[in-house]
C-alpha cells in the first residue's frame, strides 16, 4: 500500500513527467539534428561534385557528378537513420548490449527476408561504377522510357514523356537501352507516291539534306538510306541524322517540316489513301 501509494504521490508524478518530457525532448532533437545533417550533407555534397565538374584536368562530367551526388545522398542519409535509431533507443532505455542484440537480430533479418534489398543496393552500385545510365539520361527499362530523375543505392525514378514517375528497383532492372551516350539518330520515313520518279526524289532529298547545316543539334549532314519499303500507297524512303543527344525529336519534326515544303515546290506528290466504294443493287425478280 506504501509502494502505491509513493508511486502516485505529486512528487513521484512530476518526477516521472519531467524525465518523459526531457526523453521526448531529447528524441524530438535527435530527429531535427538527423534531419539538419541530411540537408547540410546533401548540400556539400551537390556542391563537391559540381566544383569536381569545373577542373581543367581530369574534369568528371555533369552526369557522372549528379549521380555520384545521387548516391552518397543515399548513402548518407540511411547512416544517418541508422544512428539516429539507435540513439533514440538509448534514449527509451535500451542498454548498449541490447543494442547490440537488436543489431544481430536486424542482420539476421536482412539476410533471411530481405535479400532483394541486397540485391538492389549490389545493382546499384555496379550501375555507378559500370556507368550503366547516369542522371538526365534518356533510357528505356523494362519497356518504359524517360529521362533518369535520381539513381540510388536502391532503386532508380525515370519519369516518362508524360510526367509519370516509375520506380524501378535497380535489382529488377535488366536491359537497359541508354540513348544519351555520346550522339543519338533522328529517323525520319517520307511516304513517296508510285507514279513519282523514285531516284529524281532521291536527287531531290539529297539536296535538301545538304542543306540542313544550321538545324541546332545536327552534327553530321543527315544520310538517305535510301527505300526502305514498298507500301499498300506509297514508296517510302529513310533518312538519318546523326545529332546531339536530347536533340533528335526536334530534329525530327524540322527534317519533316523541311522535306514537305520542299516536296510541294517539286510537285512531288505523297501517297493520300483513296477508298472506292461499290454499290451493287440486286435486280427485283
Amino acid at each position: 500500500m506504501e509502494k502505491l501509494q509513493a508511486l502516485f504521490a505529486p512528487e513521484s508524478i512530476i518526477k516521472t513527467g519531467t524525465e518523459m518530457g526531457i526523453t521526448a525532448l531529447k528524441i524530438i532533437g535527435t530527429l531535427l539534428f538527423c534531419w539538419v545533417i541530411i540537408r547540410v550533407s546533401s548540400c556539400l555534397a551537390q556542391r563537391f561534385f559540381q566544383k569536381q565538374t569545373q577542373k581543367h584536368h581530369l574534369a568528371m562530367t555533369e552526369r557522372k557528378a549528379n549521380t555520384l551526388n545521387s548516391i552518397t545522398t543515399s548513402i548518407l542519409k540511411y547512416l544517418v537513420y541508422f544512428v539516429g535509431l539507435f540513439t533514440i533507443l538509448s534514449f527509451v532505455g535500451i542498454d548498449s548490449k541490447s543494442l547490440l542484440v537488436i543489431a544481430s537480430a536486424g542482420s539476421v533479418a536482412i539476410g533471411l527476408g530481405a535479400q532483394s534489398v541486397v540485391t538492389d543496393m549490389l545493382e546499384g552500385f555496379f550501375i555507378l561504377f559500370e556507368d550503366h545510365y547516369a542522371v538526365g539520361d534518356i533510357v528505356t527499362i523494362q519497356d518504359i522510357t524517360g529521362t533518369v530523375e535520381s539513381v540510388t543505392l536502391r532503386y532508380t525514378k525515370i519519369r516518362d514523356a508524360q510526367g509519370r514517375v516509375h520506380i524501378i528497383p535497380n535489382g529488377s532492372v535488366g536491359i537497359v537501352t541508354n540513348m544519351s551516350n555520346d550522339f543519338i539518330n533522328a529517323v525520319v520515313t517520307v511516304g513517296i507516291a508510285y507514279e513519282e520518279n523514285i531516284d529524281h526524289v532521291l536527287l531531290i532529298l539529297q539536296d535538301e539534306m545538304e542543306k540542313t547545316k544550321d538545324i541546332d543539334g545536327i552534327l553530321e549532314t543527315p544520310v538517305i538510306a535510301g527505300v526502305v519499303g514498298l507500301e499498300e500507297s506509297a514508296v517510302s524512303i529513310r533518312i538519318v541524322a546523326k545529332c546531339r543527344i536530347k536533340t533528335n525529336f526536334a530534329v525530327e519534326v524540322e527534317l519533316r517540316r523541311r522535306i514537305k515544303n520542299r516536296l510541294d515546290r517539286e510537285g512531288v506528290a505523297v501517297p493520300s489513301l483513296k477508298r472506292s466504294i461499290q454499290i451493287i443493287q440486286e435486280k427485283e425478280k
